[in-house]
């Protein structure tokens, strides 16, 4: 097993971390509730072997704790969609009173809607867009702001010609695709002298190592920057470059390196310049957004648009025909200093906007961290 993917897996291993205290009105109830019959809801992931998924199962067991909740599960179901709606469909019959599940696709969980609905179980899509039948609540930031930001940091940097690896995520899923076609549209418009090789490696992060130092021993320092669609290539990329004697950002020799998660070793690799920018998913938001709602759905809490949520104003999200509300919880973009961005808009996505300090102590990625010992602490990274 390669050193990088060791260090994977063993962030999955980590010792459980202090949630933050709750601050939504909503949950004011939490202590007294778990005094009383707790609330059991089930949970469906794709993964827990990435530093992102591993972070928030654990914000998601101490969010149930204070909120009087019973878990059953994880069950993980991998990119086998056929596995995750039998499993969706055992929770019900386990007696979940309210599912929360990280769909295999936004279209690949049909049956096990149908399945729920039938027996009265709400369901919350966390970090994914359903677009194959009605969810409770569905609890994700803009992936397309993911894809935007990436662009505006290689703009800002004056980044108009050479190579750019584009480490694409799962082309048919709505996460990879939105992150995928708005650095496009964005490139497109912005830096349209840059040549983009794009890698579908459906968040295999050893495909996405392989295509960094295929695209590096081929095309040397014509290679300006490599955007992955998320962390977990990083493990293997970051020192990779290292031993080909790139080094951080202000040297002579360098690439830069824009990434998705927000995760604890992010948050030391962009301190040290190794990697230039991470839009950070906050794990912690997730898990309490989550769990929120699938308590709200269990007890028959009607939410409306116009509404607070956990991370912003309730709205309709609507895919491939289907609509369903959603939070729209607000990922900041990191960067080593605050930077203002302008730029030419697309698909949506605001002209000007600003980044987020990595110093920013309220982070989920440096919370995480300072919680297991220090973002650049052996049990986050050790490259």
């Amino acid at each position: 097993m390669k050193p990088w993917l060791k260090k994977a897996m063993s962030l999955v291993t980590a010792a459980a971390l202090v949630a933050p205290v709750l601050s939504m009105s909503s949950l004011g109830a939490a202590s007294s509730a778990s005094a009383a019959t707790p609330i059991k809801v089930g949970v469906a992931l794709t993964y827990n072997n990435t530093a992102f998924w591993a972070a928030y199962i654990q914000y998601e067991q101490q969010y149930a704790k204070q909120m009087g909740i019973t878990l059953l599960g994880p069950l993980l179901a991998g990119t086998n969609a056929s596995l995750q709606n039998r499993q969706m469909e055992d929770l019900v019959n386990e007696g979940a009173q309210a599912i929360i599940v990280n769909p295999e696709t936004a279209v690949s969980m049909g049956p096990a809607l149908t399945y729920a609905a039938a027996h009265h179980v709400g369901v919350v899509s966390v970090d994914w867009i359903v677009g194959v039948g009605h969810v409770y609540m569905v609890v994700r930031a803009s992936n397309l702001f993911y894809g935007y930001a990436a662009c505006a940091y290689l703009k800002e940097q004056g980044i108009t010609s050479g190579v750019v690896v584009d480490n694409e995520g799962d082309l048919t899923s709505s996460n990879g695709a939105d992150r995928t076609n708005a650095f496009n549209d964005c490139m497109a418009k912005n830096d349209p002298g840059v040549t983009i090789k794009k890698i579908p490696t459906v968040w295999v992060a050893s495909a996405a190592v392989k295509a960094a130092e295929d695209a590096v021993n081929a095309y040397g320092t014509q290679v300006k920057a490599i955007y992955d669609q998320y962390s977990g290539p990083d493990l293997g990329i970051i020192p990779f470059l290292k031993s080909k004697g790139f080094g951080p950002a202000g040297s002579a020799k360098h690439v830069d390196v824009i990434s998705d998660d927000g995760v604890a070793f992010e948050m030391c690799w962009i301190g040290q310049g190794r990697v230039n920018a991470s839009s950070s998913q906050p794990a912690n938001l997730y898990a309490q957004g989550a769990l929120t709602y699938a308590k709200d759905a269990a007890t028959g809490v009607v939410v409306k648009a116009g509404q607070a949520g956990v991370g912003a104003t309730l709205a309709p999200i609507t895919y491939r025909g289907d609509t369903n509300m959603g939070d729209p919880i607000v990922a900041p973009f990191v960067t080593k200093t605050k930077i203002n961005f302008s730029l030419t808009p697309v698909d949506g996505q605001p002209a000007a906007f600003t980044s987020t300090p990595v110093s920013n102590a309220a982070l989920w990625g440096n919370v995480y961290g300072k919680a297991h010992g220090g973002v650049c602490s052996p049990g986050m990274i050790s490259a």
